[in-house]
């Protein structure tokens, strides 16, 4: 596969890179960061779900846009956004006042539904059927892999600076990426369509009630996923601070829950080659990683089933855009997308509230048995239903 065939997907991927090194620096802190303006879990992933529950509002918006507009337009303007998303966070920690917090994570999940839904359905439109996977298993190992090195910086600087200076360096990251964005060329012609909030949404459900069989099954897993996911990656870290871990060491479970998108090459070839066969290995293998991070203290086992299970979720999000690709009716793809994102967006909101809830009430060992079930449901689900992530609309 020659890269350099998709001139606008490497820009995508040089600007995307540059913000996400910005996000970096201080990023890894984010749970430890909210935890200091909460007086429990429950609280704590309450304000954790303010970024998901506007992520989930703006994703019919988005998708519509994505689906209507000049997706250039549409990222350009995530990316002034996410300006005003760093000095949010900034001012959070300069005046300890959550509204700046709150502000800042809102607006976070709105720049944030408009960047991800119009950069995936470019890179859909713009790149070979069956390369998909590959494509953007690559864009995941480029990014990452400014996003880790952000980190390992952050990590070293945090040590003589507040987090909230780290956070600060979102907007100029931001604004490097918005120049560069601003050169992306797109093949395809527009019609002029009056913008309309209504028709977004309705366009949206109506996607979603005619979804095929595949699309249902992916919707089901999409939110099942976004449960697990989120529950495991926001609290493995705050968990080991509240035992007695050091800001470094959580610091460094966020950092190796991130390590395997460095392997997107690796993991989109194999996404491509055994496709939906991935999610019940897969399954199977998180219930007995969960079961490790229920009842281990040991911090270097903690870490090993942090990026096992990190590594499963990036092969499933790898499957999912492929199965996407091939299923879904392409002049939707925005909305579609868009949609299956709001799923799992749903499963990224409960995952955080529920989780803290289970841990504050009946101790994390019961609250992980609960992902365990849950897990083990959607191994179920998708066995059953495999044939239909086969079939294209």
């Amino acid at each position: 596969m020659k890269r350099e065939k998709y001139p606008g997907v490497r820009l995508l991927r040089i600007g995307t890179a540059i913000r996400w090194f910005g996000w970096g620096l201080g990023e890894a802190l984010i749970p430890l960061f909210l935890l200091k303006f909460t007086n429990s879990f429950f609280e704590t992933g309450l304000l954790s779900s303010v970024y998901n529950i506007m992520f989930l509002l703006f994703l019919p918006i988005a998708g519509y846009l994505a689906d209507n507009y000049r997706i250039k337009k549409i990222i350009l303007s995530a990316m002034i956004l996410y300006i005003f998303v760093g000095l949010g966070y900034f001012l959070a920690g300069l005046t300890s006042m959550v509204i700046f917090l709150i502000l800042a994570r809102a607006l976070n999940g709105l720049s944030y539904s408009l960047d991800q839904t119009s950069r995936e359905t470019y890179i859909i439109k713009h790149v070979k059927d069956s390369q998909e996977s590959r494509v953007f298993g690559h864009f995941d190992l480029i990014t990452n892999f400014w996003w880790v090195s952000a980190v390992l910086i952050g990590m070293f600087l945090v040590k003589y600076v507040e987090v909230h200076w780290l956070f600060l360096m979102i907007a100029p990251t931001s604004f490097l990426a918005l120049l560069i964005f601003s050169n992306i060329k797109e093949k395809e012609k527009y019609k002029k369509i009056k913008f309309s909030i209504k028709n977004a949404y309705k366009e949206t459900f109506e996607d979603i009630k005619n979804f095929t069989p595949g699309l249902k099954v992916l919707a089901v897993l999409a939110f099942g996923f976004g449960i697990i996911s989120s529950a495991i990656f926001f609290f493995a870290p705050i968990l080991s601070y509240t035992r007695g871990g050091s800001i470094t060491q959580s610091i460094i479970i966020v950092l190796v829950y991130t390590l395997p998108y460095l392997l997107g090459d690796f993991t989109g070839k194999i996404a491509d080659k055994y496709k939906e066969k991935l999610y019940l290995f897969g399954l199977i293998a998180i219930i007995f990683l969960v079961s490790i991070l229920a009842y281990t203290r040991e911090y270097y086992v903690i870490l090993l089933a942090v990026f096992f299970t990190s590594l499963i979720f990036e092969c499933f999000y790898l499957v999912n855009k492929g199965i996407l690709a091939r299923i879904a009716d392409k002049t939707h793809l925005g909305e579609v997308d868009g949609s299956l994102n709001g799923f799992s967006t749903i499963g990224a909101i409960l995952g955080p509230i529920l989780f803290g809830i289970m841990i504050d009430k009946i101790g994390n060992i019961y609250a992980y048995s609960v992902i365990s079930v849950i897990t083990l449901i959607l191994f179920c689900y998708a066995y059953i239903n495999r044939k239909s992530l086969r079939k294209k609309a």
